[in-house]
């Protein structure tokens, strides 16, 4: 999203305004800034009506029909209740401003679920030998599902969580995914590349990056298709105090026998044909960027590896359930599988 288009010099008369917000695919909403360049108001058509009635006329000033008591989201301070009150009141469109009241970005809820305070890494390095052929001109993480490379539909679920900041992790054919996704503007975000000269694991590469512009990170791999929730994961994270959290997927395990239930050499219960529930690691983690300084440098290090680390050091380490669809692309029948699915998935709003 292009700020300039909407924003707007106090001086500049209300026709200015209007023209703006005549273009196509405009927010209808424009604020006002000073000569500091500082939000004071915002104007939208209703503002603009009722300035009319009260005899200002189109070569009246910006600040006249500013409405100066208008909502904001301030940088250093987002608090997702407050998101997802605004959204249940009917605010769908919010600037969000720095400590000088400066415009850093616009939320607009009409296309983007959240606002979530992240830096987000992604592992897109691996060889995919699973998947050859495909694989042997191609990234795994640059197959397509459906119209699109994985990695795009990835990046693209990122910013509609309102993460911008993202993190590529890359090594194999790595030319490809670099030259492709560039800087990340054509996709409204901020994208830079670590660039593995040998493989780190899954999580090991995080070591040669000290950039992160917020205080948790996101870590999935490139090739992880899902529905996941990842406001509802911050938000746990956030409620529960974690140091990390893990998403986790629930698998169902039906025993085709009955089942002998002892206590002291008796059987006390017999569970026929019992149906058990284990929780797999889906792949997403969100954690402490301080936590980042236990991974140990340019080392093949596992993000399991980082785990158990934490859970000896008696770190607060929890679990998201994934509720919806998830799907590891790994193999052929996985790739396939995710093909199939994503004609019914509904992956963007």
């Amino acid at each position: 999203m292009i700020l300039y288009r909407h924003t707007i010099n106090l001086e500049e008369p209300i026709s200015a305004a209007m023209q703006k917000m005549n273009e196509p695919q405009h927010l209808r909403i424009i604020f006002v800034l000073n000569e500091k360049k500082q939000v004071i108001g915002s104007i939208t058509d209703g503002d603009i009506r009722r300035g009319l009635l009260k005899g200002l006329n189109t070569n009246t000033s910006c600040e006249n029909f500013a409405f100066k008591d208008f909502k904001f989201i301030n940088a250093d301070d987002i608090n997702i209740e407050s998101l997802q009150n605004y959204k249940e009141s009917g605010i769908f469109v919010l600037p969000v401003l720095n400590s000088s009241k400066v415009l850093i970005k616009i939320i607009n809820f009409n296309s983007q679920i959240s606002y979530l305070p992240l830096s987000a890494v992604i592992m897109a390095g691996g060889f995919g030998n699973r998947l050859r052929p495909l694989t042997i001109n191609t990234p795994k993480p640059m197959l397509k599902v459906g119209d699109l490379p994985i990695l795009e539909i990835n990046i693209r679920r990122l910013v509609q969580f309102g993460i911008h900041d993202i993190v590529i992790c890359v090594n194999y054919l790595k030319d490809q995914i670099i030259n492709y996704f560039g800087n990340g503007s054509k996709w409204n975000c901020e994208i830079t590349y670590i660039e593995e000269n040998e493989p780190l694991g899954t999580i090991g590469a995080i070591s040669l990056h000290d950039n992160f512009k917020y205080n948790d990170i996101l870590l999935f791999n490139a090739d992880l298709l899902s529905t996941i929730n990842l406001e509802d994961m911050y938000v746990k994270y956030q409620s529960t105090s974690s140091d990390l959290i893990i998403a986790g997927i629930p698998h169902k395990i039906t025993l085709p026998y009955a089942v002998l239930e002892q206590s002291m050499n008796r059987i006390v219960h017999i569970s026929e044909k019992p149906t058990y529930t284990y929780f797999s690691n889906a792949g997403f983690y969100i954690f402490s960027k301080k936590l980042t300084r236990i991974i140990p440098k340019n080392t093949f290090f596992n993000a399991t590896d980082f785990v158990e680390e934490l859970i000896k050091k008696d770190h607060v380490v929890t679990s998201f359930e994934i509720f919806g669809y998830w799907n590891d692309i790994g193999s052929i029948e996985d790739y396939e599988k995710s093909n199939n699915d994503i004609l019914s998935l509904n992956l963007f709003q």
